[in-house]
């Protein structure tokens, strides 16, 4: 691959500036989260990640919608907007009035916790753009701004990064937000632009060839998978069992050992000159790579300190903390992994 290369470093930026707003609304939002469970004192909503209020939560006004607006809003199809009103109903956001017949004439209104979440993701996507025009300097994120707003992303995707990491990109609905996006915004949509430009021709998901795909060159334990990759050991599992259902990769129990097939060699190379392909195409549309070289350096790493009872700063996600803090460059995911589990961009 060229040294001018764009996917890796833009999906770090991505991640990084993710991770550092969910800390600080994590530290904002009365909230619970797994390690909660059983503390009678923890009962605010389950804490989610930008995603999340980019696509949902800020898109639902105060007397609220439809489900078949918010679909549109967020360019989810009637099945994937089920799942995220279940969680969002689930997870004490938003309620869904009860009825008869079409549901997606069903009225979604935020619960008093959904309109706190929403007022205090509100300032945050500003608040760390502004640190790092601060830590990076404003030329800049002036210039990164302007690098990805001159990329071809084409009209109607959403404000956020989906939930697709184990879809394809291609089979996307057109979003319709009602808002204006923000940095993370453009980030989100100039990934989620090359995943659909990939997608379109390559056998293998980029979240396959990006996350798995260079460590898996000869057998390797599947334990060891979520380090390598900076994602959770959930999101891995989702990509292991697609490589393994396909025929792609075999995965006996014990010992878990990832070994690719005879197919699963081919279909990688393939995928991985495409993504080499679809790198070169993209870097050469902006000084976009010029100026993420400039940003995913160990200074990436002063905002991604969580917050001492952070989620983040606890077993089992510590080790990967650890590993990002001490070379932000080498342990941030090479493509995000969003998950349903809560939006996080590396499937936690």
């Amino acid at each position: 691959m060229s040294g001018r290369s764009v996917l890796a470093p833009l999906s770090q930026a991505f991640v990084a500036f993710t991770i550092e707003a969910d800390n600080e609304f994590e530290s904002r939002m009365p909230h619970r989260t797994a390690a909660d469970r059983g503390d009678g004192s923890k009962s605010g909503p389950w804490l989610t990640s930008l995603t999340f209020w980019s696509n949902y939560l800020r898109q639902i006004p105060d007397d609220g919608c439809t489900a078949r607006e918010l679909a549109r809003r967020a360019g989810d199809g009637a099945s994937a907007i089920a799942s995220r009103l279940g969680e969002l109903t689930r997870w004490r956001y938003a309620r869904v009035a009860p009825g008869e017949g079409d549901q997606g004439e069903r009225l979604v209104t935020l619960t008093a916790a959904g309109r706190q979440a929403r007022e205090t993701w509100a300032p945050l996507e500003a608040l760390v753009e502004e640190r790092w025009s601060e830590r990076f300097g404003a030329d800049t994120i002036s210039r990164l701004r302007a690098a990805l707003s001159s990329l071809p992303v084409g009209d109607g995707l959403p404000l956020g990064f989906p939930i697709l990491a184990w879809d394809r990109a291609r089979d996307r609905r057109p979003a319709d937000p009602i808002v204006e996006g923000g940095l993370s915004t453009l980030l989100a949509r100039a990934l989620l632009a090359m995943a659909i430009d990939f997608d379109a021709r390559s056998p293998l998901s980029l979240a396959t060839t990006q996350l798995v795909l260079p460590h898996v060159t000869d057998p390797t334990p599947v334990r060891e998978l979520p380090l390598l990759a900076g994602v959770s050991k959930e999101a891995i599992a989702i990509i292991v069992g697609r490589l393994a259902r396909s025929g792609l990769a075999t995965v006996p129990a014990s010992p878990k050992v990832l070994t690719l097939t005879r197919r699963g060699v081919a279909a990688a190379h393939e995928a991985e000159s495409q993504r080499d392909e679809l790198d070169a195409k993209w870097s050469a549309l902006s000084e976009l790579p010029d100026v993420l070289a400039e940003i995913v350096t160990p200074t990436l790493a002063e905002g991604l300190e969580p917050k001492p009872n952070g989620w983040r700063a606890r077993a089992p996600y510590l080790t990967q903390t650890r590993a990002t803090l001490a070379d932000p460059s080498a342990a941030l995911p090479r493509f995000p992994m969003v998950s349903h589990r809560g939006g996080y961009p590396d499937g936690s």
